[in-house]
Formats: C-alpha cells, structure tokens, sequence
C-alpha cells in the first residue's frame, strides 16, 4: 500500500504494467475507505496509522465543530456542528512549515471579526465522458507527460465499474468556485496567526462527508523541508519531554500546537476481531482460525500523542510513536480473513523535523506517497493516493489496496461491523460494483427461501464445509441471511451466486455475539413490567444478564424467537428505579460479550 516515490514525481514506479502508468492515479478515498476505522484512519502492513482524509476524531478531542451522535461497539458516530461555530483549531502541519486547520475559517480572510463558516473546495468532478486528457493542475505532478495524452496514457473510460472519482485526476481545479486555492488552502488570518499566514484546510461537503482534495492538493504551497530525520543536533533547547513542558508555555503555534496531553499514557484501539471485548493496549490478540493479521504484534503497550518537543532557530523535531490518545479502530474488510482487515498499527518512533520559518515555493513541488506531515497528536498525514494507478495496457489499477468486487458484511440487528455467530442474521452490502441479487424481494413466509431475488447464498466455514443460507431480503444494493446453524468458528467465506456468476465476502463466526434491534415493547406480564427486546447472535448461549440505564435487570427469558430464522428475544423485567427515567440504553450481555446498546424511554 506504500511505495517509494522519486523526488517530484506523481505515480507509482515500475513503468506500464508493472504498478500501473502513474497517469491514472487511483483516490485512496475511493480505493481505500472500505478499510477505514469510524476515526476515518487506518495503516498499511507497516503498521503506520494515517489520515487521507478528515480527521473526525483528533477534531473531536480538540473541540473542532463536531459531536458525537452516537457511540457503539465500534467507535464513535459524529456529526458536524449547525450552531456556535468556532475557527478550527491547528490540526497538522505539512512538510512546507504551513498549518492545516479543519474545515472551518472567517468567510473573510482578512476580518477575524466575520462570520465563521465551513471552507469550501475549489475541486469539481470534470464533465468527461473518457480519459484522454490531464487536468492542467495536475500536470506539475507528471512530469514529462503532456495534457492531452497519447492513446497509450488514456485511462478507462468512465462507466459503472470506472466511475467518475475513481482517480484524483477526475477532478479539475475552478479558481474562484471555491474558498482555497489549488493547493487546498489560502492566505488569511486565524486565532493563532493574527497577522495572517497561509493555511491549508481540511474540506469536507456539506454533509460533512470528505471533499476532494481532502487535505493537500497534490503539491505544497510552500518549499517542503520537512523529513524524517535519525540525528538532531546538540544545541536544540528542550521544549516537552516525560508528559510535562521544560520550559514556560510559548505562544509559537509549532511549538503550543502539539497535543501532549495522552502522552503517559497507552495507545488503545478496538479490534475487529472482537470488538465487543473493548479496547485494549496490546494488539491484535489471539487470532481465529483463518484469520491472519500484520506480522508484527504490540506486545507492550505504547505511549500515545506526542512524547518530545525540541528546537532551534530554524527547526522544530517531534518525537511521537504516530498512535493516538483517543481510542480508535476497528477495521474491517470483504477480502478472505473474516471480514477482518489484517493490517494493524505499530509504534513508529519517529524523530520528525519541521522548518520553522516556512516560505513560499519558487517553484511547486509534489506531495509524496505516504508521509506529506504530522497531525498534532503525532499522527502522520498522508496526501489523497493510495499507491495504485491504471495499466493501459492491462486494462485495470495495478499496486495498492484491491478494488475487486466483494460484500461488506454487518449485523443485520445493530448494523455494526463484527463476527456472527450460528443462526444469526447478517446484513451483505456490494462494493466495487459488486452484483448481489437480480431483483428485490422479501421472503413471503416464515420459512426463508435459500433463493431470492435471483441470489443464492453459501456459507463455507473454518472447516471447509459450504452450507446454503436462508434469506429474508434480497436487493442488488443489500441481501440479508441468517448463517448457517453449525457453521465452525473462525474464517468463513460467504458467496452470493447470481445469474451463473459469483462474488464473494468474509464473516468471522463465533459462537456468541450478541445484537440488538432498536424495537422493543413494555408489556405487563403478571402485574410485572417487562420489556421484550429482540435481536441476533445468541448462537450456543442459553442465559443473558442485561442493564437497562446502568441498573442490573432480570433476563427471564433469553432464546429463539420461535417463528423467524435466526431471530432471538430477551424478555427482561424492568426495575422499578428504572420506571420514569426517561431515555436509557439498554444492553443484554451474552457468553460474556456485551451487546450493541438500544435507547428507550421508561
């Protein structure tokens, strides 16, 4: 997923058909999001943890305009801020010297009393029906290589399986139509520059969704210096180092920026191998059968955020093992490893160097694959590719993550990502074109069809045995199914089979994992108030203990439904300190493993 690039080069090495053309340059946001943990992070097989695009939550823990809406098994679900906008705060800096804020600055660059509002991208999809031409922003990052090209640097043309976003030379710079300017920032005044600086933003749309190009646009503003570096000089002064400042507090934003706070104590992440377990320091565990993960384990908890700040008249070096202090992962996957992704973070222990007296490039140089500067947590920033590119003469992306068509896979109760336990109802989604079903259709009866909606669907467990499974709903955009009873726990491979054709996706199966639905019912049960909860997952568990607002409640009943495959129910008797409380989250734990939580109001 990461390759060395030559200096001021734009593509991948290796030529024609060795790791693509380097015309074509795939969108690691189209590419890679699938991979992505709910921090909108995630790391290659060398363990670095990264950006490509908005940093939800490092913005988080900094207070940049966003809350959390909800929080699951599997991280936090945000959303942007509508009232009391504040300038975002200093989130990065790239390796010219300049800051990166996130997406909010004064609609007027030159009036710190104008109003604040989201920074809008100058990048629009180009209006091309093929792939013959380079956007003329892009051309400092092809070198040698003219505008309109020749037929043998055309890229495919655009189409369903090639869509318009697919690589970031489908985008084109309109000066003017936006806030920042093409290399994604612009020159104005900010809380911590009063007398203005040049700043490059974070963009997101209108939904909060990431917009092209995310963070850096491909090339620096300003003359990039910035390195990795294995010796800093002797006559550096000591700025942070063991979890406390050496000296006095300075308002110089590359050295007050930093976030410190986490730096005692351990990086924490949930795991998609169990991410009911919780978070843990040491990653990624005990492994089930057909699962694989980075060859390099954490063993020993690491410390988070930044551990040293040091200067001098022209530098500023940070120390940081490149892991945050909030809590972030899991990541999943279609491919065959139990829908687990098999990359996991590492401790880095990098000495980064920054310039401390940036200034304008004479001359735009390229933003590098991988490393383009450092999140204030540590964190590295990466530009918006993700390695791969189109081979004209193959036909299809050469290098980097895989983009073949497979289902992602989540419960069909709690819509998180997770194992699935036996006789649990699994909700498949396609990506990268992937075709799942023919047509729409709800099972008619009870008794759930193994065909429907044109789509048959087998199971093949840890043990090599392929079973077909019972479906409830089918549609070309999703298909629900319940795993089959006595599928063994570890890997499986589930393969949807439509019109003589076949793509397929991955589940980790265990015995146990307990989902909710969000539905639920208080009926009087012999003068006793209950609550019946519905879900999926008990698998082999026969008992359920649950908590409703934090009081311990009764489980009385904990099993099959009894009329739909694959459908468990929890009657639970509700405390009477419960009665009137108003909204509380509910939550059934089952073989140990705590369920998704459901808000309901007593």
């Amino acid at each position: 997923m990461i390759w060395a690039q030559p200096p001021g080069g734009g593509g991948p090495p290796g030529g024609a058909g060795g790791s693509g053309d380097g015309i074509w340059r795939r969108n690691a946001a189209f590419g890679e999001i699938q991979t992505f943990d709910s921090c909108e992070g995630h790391q290659p097989g060398s363990g670095t943890y990264h950006y490509h695009v908005n940093p939800t939550c490092l913005r988080a823990a900094l207070g940049d305009n966003i809350v959390v809406v909800k929080n699951s098994r599997i991280g936090a679900t945000y959303q942007e801020a509508i009232m009391n906008l504040k300038h975002s705060p200093i989130l990065g800096w790239a390796n010219d010297g300049y800051p990166i804020y996130g997406p909010y600055g004064y609609s007027d660059p030159k009036n710190p009393a104008s109003a604040i509002r989201r920074m809008v991208s100058s990048f629009q999809l180009r209006n091309i029906t093929t792939r013959t031409s380079l956007p003329t922003w892009s051309l400092g990052n092809h070198s040698g290589v003219s505008q309109q090209l020749t037929s043998s640097q055309y890229g495919p043309a655009v189409s369903v399986s090639f869509p318009l976003g697919r690589y970031v030379e489908d985008y084109d710079y309109i000066a003017g139509s936006g806030d920042l300017d093409q290399y994604n920032g612009r020159t104005t005044v900010t809380p911590d520059y009063p007398n203005g600086t040049y700043a490059y933003f974070i963009t997101i749309d209108a939904s909060g969704q990431p917009q092209f190009p995310y963070i850096l646009a491909g090339q620096y503003y300003g003359t990039a210096s910035a390195a990795s570096v294995t010796n800093v000089p002797g006559s550096v002064t000591q700025y942070f180092q063991n979890g406390a400042n050496t000296q006095t507090p300075s308002s110089m934003p590359l050295l007050a920026s930093w976030s410190t706070a986490s730096s005692t104590k351990f990086a924490s992440l949930i795991s998609g191998i169990n991410p009911a377990a919780g978070p843990v320091t040491t990653w990624p565990g005990t492994t089930p059968t057909g699962i694989t993960a980075s060859t390099t384990a954490v063993t020993a908890p690491i410390y988070a955020d930044v551990q040293q700040i040091r200067y001098s008249s022209s530098s500023v070096y940070i120390n940081a093992n490149g892991v945050p202090g909030y809590t972030f992962g899991p990541w999943f996957g279609f491919t065959s490893n139990g829908g687990v992704f098999a990359n996991f973070p590492t401790s880095q222990n990098l000495v980064y160097q920054l310039p401390a007296s940036p200034s304008p490039a004479t001359a735009p140089t390229a933003t590098p694959m991988g490393i383009a500067g450092l999140w204030v947590n540590g964190v590295q920033v990466f530009n918006f590719l993700d390695g791969a590119s189109y081979s004209n003469s193959s036909g299809s992306d050469v290098g980097g993550g895989g983009v073949a068509a497979g289902v992602l896979h989540v419960s069909a109760a709690s819509f998180e990502g997770g194992p699935s336990a036996p006789n649990s109802i699994v909700a498949g989604f396609p990506v990268f074109n992937a075709a799942i079903a023919s047509s729409t259709a709800s099972a008619s009866s009870p008794a759930w069809p193994t065909t429907l909606g044109g789509v048959t669907v087998t199971v093949k467990d840890s043990s090599s045995v392929a079973r077909t499974a019972q479906i409830s709903y089918a549609s070309p955009s999703q298909v629900n199914f319940v795993v089959p009873s006595g599928s063994a726990a570890g890997a499986a491979t589930v393969t949807y089979t439509v019109g003589g054709s076949s793509v397929t996706g991955a589940i980790n199966v265990m015995p146990t994992y307990p989902n909710l639905f969000s539905a639920g019912s208080q009926p009087t049960i012999n003068g006793t108030p209950y609550l019946i909860l519905y879900g999926t997952g008990l698998g082999t568990a026969t008992s359920a203990t649950a908590t409703i607002g934090g009081v311990n409640a009764s489980v009385t009943y904990a099993g099959p439904q009894g009329t739909y495959p694959g459908l468990d129910q929890y009657n639970i008797a509700i405390p009477s300190s419960v009665t009137g409380k108003g909204a509380a989250s509910v939550v059934v734990t089952a073989a140990g493993l705590p369920s998704n939580a459901v808000s309901l109001t007593f």
